[in-house]
């Protein structure tokens, strides 16, 4: 079997439940696995949490880092990350949610997954793309994006990536159609629609629990866009979910 080595940390709110199942579950296959020491901890400043990515992409022995967080915080540590160290490493990083806003961040220096690690309802799908065996796991490759509300926090401070003729890719856990609608309109604000060249929407939970959200969705997508859009539930916060590659390799 291969030596694969799998780090996990939090960029974003410390955990409030114990991972002891995940990691059991993951060292019984057979992975190495390391966590941060900030993982719980209420405490930790965002230059110590991203302390603990910068280490361990320098020292670039890890085949995969999963942040496993989520909340409000991940955009507190983007100013102390080490994003050279990242691209210069082998490591795969990977998170989703409130972590959009580092993943495209990071995705313009080397790709990233979109992909929570704790929801692994998808488990022989991850296992073989951790054993390197397939990627069954990754159903969209070379996209922008992720979470609507968390890729919001890069507006205006010059870390927001190019979008031109590039697929943005975006879906939602919490949001009415009038929050939806009000992202929309501000990244057709700040000329995101007018640069891509596809749109892919994934699965925007709370939306999609009233009878007409998919309607209405694609309703507020066209209004603001006008170019091909595609749908994709795979993609999003349920158990089960499916990953994206965000940024080209």
């Amino acid at each position: 079997m291969l030596n694969i080595k799998i780090g996990i940390l939090n960029l974003s709110n410390p955990l409030t439940r114990p991972l002891d199942d995940l990691i059991d579950w993951l060292q019984a296959e057979g992975f190495q696995i390391a966590v941060s020491p900030y993982l719980y901890d209420q405490q930790a400043s965002p230059a110590q949490k991203a302390a603990v990515f910068n280490a361990w992409m320098r020292e670039n022995v890890f085949d995969f880092v999963f942040d496993v967080s989520g909340g409000d915080l991940a955009n507190t540590t983007i100013p102390y990350l080490d994003v050279e160290a990242y691209r210069q490493a082998k490591t795969v990083f990977a998170g989703y949610s409130d972590l959009t806003c580092v993943l495209n961040v990071l995705c313009v220096q080397r790709p990233v997954v979109l992909y929570q690690l704790r929801n692994h309802g998808r488990q022989r799908e991850l296992i073989d793309w951790l054993r390197k065996e397939n990627e069954d796991l990754l159903v969209q490759k070379g996209v922008y994006g992720g979470n609507i509300r968390c890729l919001l926090k890069l507006a205006g401070t010059g870390r927001f990536p190019d979008l031109t003729q590039k697929t943005l890719l975006l879906e939602s856990f919490s949001g009415s159609s009038q929050r939806i609608e009000s992202d929309f309109a501000q990244l057709a604000m700040m000329g995101v629609f007018t640069k891509i060249r596809a749109l892919v929407l994934g699965r925007f939970t709370e939306l999609f629990q009233s009878r007409d959200g998919r309607v209405e969705l694609e309703r507020i997508a066209r209004q603001y866009y006008l170019g091909p859009i595609r749908f994709d539930d795979r993609i999003g916060h349920q158990y089960d979910a499916f990953a994206a590659v965000l940024g080209e390799s």
